[in-house]
């Protein structure tokens, strides 16, 4: 299904670090929108979505029901967050070494990491971006 871009007004931030003063009243009346397909995809044919599941990786910021936008065409680097296929269980984990080896690791300490050697791994993405809704 193609992604359609629909812009959201995205008002001025008058409080941020270096400004000082009162804003411009003509700020008021200048067009801005934020879209989120711009701004999160970056390359929509090899973007997909993926719903959060469990509580492996609250501690790194993703909690059970949040919406991950994942990026096939990303090379996966340490310290990025994969989505992978991992002897027949979608995961989402950390790619990090342990004991000097690459492995697939959780932000909870309930859950071992999981080496990537020797092992029936299929890495599908890396995330690029987590929205998290605060209201059911």
């Amino acid at each position: 299904m193609p992604l359609t871009s629909q812009p959201l007004p995205f008002p001025p931030l008058y409080g941020r670090a270096g400004f000082s003063g009162f804003p411009s009243p003509a700020q008021d009346y200048e067009p801005r929108t934020l879209d989120l397909n711009e701004r999160l995809i970056k390359n929509p044919a090899q973007t997909f979505y993926l719903t959060a599941t469990g509580d492996s990786m609250e501690g790194w910021g993703i909690f059970e029901g949040d919406l991950l936008v994942v990026d096939r065409s990303i090379p996966p680097r340490l310290g990025h967050i994969l989505v992978a296929m991992f002897e027949e269980e979608v995961l989402i984990k950390r790619y990090a070494l342990y004991q000097g080896t690459p492995h697939l690791c959780s932000a909870h300490p309930h859950y071992p990491p999981l080496p990537l050697e020797e092992t029936d791994c299929q890495l599908w993405g890396v995330v690029r971006a987590v929205v998290h809704e605060y209201l059911p």
